[in-house]
């Protein structure tokens, strides 16, 4: 299913040797956070802000039962972790925006994310299922790499947290969310430029709505 390196379309040059996010060695794993790249039957691509970990050879992403990756990866079996400091990208893919700019993967049929600051390509080899989620241990095929890793702030780690909590409105109740979003507001309003603004102005709309619909 996966596809070999070949030449490289998109101009993205491969990592040379072993780097990895986490040694996974005696120590609780680390999540990160990332933004997941799959294609379904028809080959559209799907992009989905979601935590995974990952070792020198192995990447592991557990999304629900319930969800677009969760069918792509089944379906398809291929994936590109995304990883970005852009935070507006995080943003948009949580809420479904689909505007967000990409272009074909070298090592496998996904797409990339053209704003990433490093990329994963991977192929599923196990599935397991664990209630309502899925676990797929994932073979690494290659990294890539388009600039440096900016780094993040407290106002883009409050974009994330309220991406976070844009996916799991049903699980707060409407006060907390007032007070989170009065939270996320200020540190943005300190911290962060018009992309952070932006993100969370996006969020905050979205969030709004859903809560209208209660």
């Amino acid at each position: 299913m996966a596809r070999s390196a070949g030449s490289n379309r998109t101009g993205y040059q491969p990592i040379p040797g072993r780097l990895y996010l986490y040694s996974g060695k005696g120590r609780k794993q680390l999540i990160i956070e990332t933004v997941v790249s799959t294609i379904d039957r028809e080959n559209m691509p799907n992009f989905a802000p979601m935590g995974i970990t990952c070792n020198a050879q192995l990447v592991v992403i557990r999304p629900f039962v319930s969800s677009k990756t969760y069918q792509n990866l089944k379906d398809r079996g291929e994936a590109v972790i995304n990883i970005t400091d852009n935070v507006l990208i995080i943003a948009k893919t949580a809420i479904g925006d689909k505007n967000v700019r990409h272009r074909p993967d070298s090592f496998t049929a996904c797409h990339l994310l053209e704003d990433a600051c490093r990329f994963i390509s991977c192929v599923a080899e196990k599935i397991e299922e664990q209630g309502e989620r899925a676990v797929f241990s994932c073979r690494i095929l290659g990294r890539s790499r388009l600039r440096d890793f900016c780094g993040f702030n407290r106002a883009k780690h409050a974009v994330i947290e309220a991406s976070i909590m844009a996916t799991r409105l049903h699980l707060y109740p409407r006060e907390l969310v007032g007070r989170k979003l009065d939270e996320y507001r200020m540190l943005v309003q300190k911290t962060g430029s018009s992309q952070e603004e932006e993100a969370l102005q996006l969020l905050d709309n979205y969030i709004q709505r859903k809560l209208q619909q209660r």
